[in-house]
């Protein structure tokens, strides 16, 4: 009876025909919840100032902790210096490096920019606002909303799966090692997923302090992947509503309807009318794409910049390639991959649907409309030839040849460590 009840589960959580406004739908829920987990949704931009309050605090008190595991670790790292394996290193320095990649994402969280993209996306940007326009404008709102949905409990299974491997593949080589017996192999510390400097060893030599230090190891990682993950989440969701957008545009140029000869009157007034509509649809997408850019810029840059160091270190530490690090890596590795090439992929696919706007403006049977129309196709012309995109730190653009860069840098400095790996080994 198991499956049947997961089967009608699915279909409500994918049935919003009932919802009044983007906030009702299910993966908004979703995404709502999960960004709640840390503090990090705008819902004083909603209207629910208290409950605003209360999880500030609570992602204050996040970035607290993320602060202090950081300056631990590096803690762990100096007083370890001299016995500390060269791939034991890398481990904590990933650790460094995720962390402080969600605490960037915290503070982002807390900007007031980042709270008014959130609302404009929601209240007035939305596809399901924009549906009514024509029956593709209907036809790509529910393609986008299926991929959004698509997308989200991808995301959220790709979050349970990493933290649950990352958390729990070190308690069962403890368990597999004979750690948790009575007669405990000698000479022999306890493996963690995350590794702080404490001021005492108890923690990596005893059950107890090995209990403590899970306890507290879990939040911690169950934390951090929602806040990398869900923050890019929401970032491919708002990129699904722009492509949605352009889409939609394209259809409405390509859609003017040509003639043998010039329009007539009433027809100029017609055209004159439908690219009125198309400006200003444009102009919306412009103003929301430059707000995000303003949002985002910062978030991007640190985005690009992490993602170097941890796609140099994960790949490091998952070349050994035995079943443990494969195990324990291999879910990670895709975690941080996937995330920049996601991200790239999405926003080139930006860059390229605006492109393919010029092309739709040419295809305008501007010859055969009146002189005032014509100078409006011109200018239209003119503005469209700048594409739409967004830039990290306001000078980087987002795209593949940004993430082919960041590649080829991994790959040439993983070739580097790794020999110094295996000459210091000899």
């Amino acid at each position: 009876m198991a499956p049947p009840r997961v089967f009608r589960s699915l279909k409500r959580w994918f049935d919003d025909s009932d919802a009044k406004h983007p906030l009702e739908f299910n993966y908004v829920r979703h995404l709502i919840f999960l960004l709640s987990f840390i503090g990090s949704w705008p819902h004083k931009q909603f209207g629910r100032d208290r409950l605003h309050f209360v999880l500030s605090i609570f992602n204050l008190f996040l970035i607290v902790v993320g602060i202090t595991i950081s300056i631990a670790a590096v803690g762990y790292i100096w007083s370890k210096r001299e016995t500390i394996s060269f791939y034991d290193m890398g481990h904590v320095i990933l650790c460094i490096l995720l962390e402080t990649l969600f605490l960037q994402r915290l503070m982002t969280g807390r900007t007031e920019k980042y709270g008014e993209i959130v609302k404009d996306l929601l209240l007035k940007f939305h596809l399901f606002y924009f549906q009514s326009r024509s029956q593709y404008a209907s036809k790509v709102y529910k393609q986008i909303q299926f991929v959004s949905k698509i997308f989200t409990i991808y995301v959220t299974c790709h979050l349970v799966t990493g933290f649950t491997l990352f958390s729990f593949m070190p308690w069962y080589n403890n368990y597999k090692n004979g750690m948790f017996s009575r007669d405990r192999p000698p000479n022999r510390t306890f493996e963690h997923s995350l590794y702080f400097y404490c001021f005492t060893d108890e923690v990596y030599t005893t059950l107890k302090g090995y209990w403590i230090l899970f306890s507290f190891n879990v939040p911690t990682s169950i934390n951090t992947s929602s806040g990398i993950l869900t923050f890019d989440l929401l970032l491919s969701l708002i990129v699904f509503q722009i492509l949605g957008h352009l889409m939609i545009m394209k259809h409405d140029l390509l859609s003017i309807p040509p003639t043998t000869d010039k329009y007539s009157p009433e027809e100029n007034m017609r055209v004159k009318e439908t690219l009125k509509g198309i400006i200003d649809h444009h102009n919306i997408i412009i103003n929301f794409v430059d707000k995000c850019s303003d949002a985002f810029s910062e978030y991007l840059f640190m985005f690009y910049l992490l993602m170097q160091l941890l796609t140099i270190v994960v790949t490091v530490d998952l070349s050994t390639f035995t079943a443990d690090a494969l195990a324990k890596y291999g879910p990670l590795t895709i975690a941080i991959y996937q995330p920049l090439i996601q991200i790239s992929i999405l926003f080139e696919m930006i860059s390229t649907q605006s492109e393919k706007l010029v092309d739709a403006i040419y295809e305008i049977p501007w010859e055969c409309m009146d002189t005032s129309n014509r100078r409006t196709v011109m200018f239209f012309l003119l503005r469209a030839q700048t594409p739409v995109t967004l830039k990290a730190a306001k000078m980087v653009p987002v795209g593949v040849m940004t993430m082919t860069a960041v590649l080829k840098t991994t790959f040439s400095y993983y070739m580097l460590l790794n020999a110094v790996a295996e000459s210091a080994e000899q």
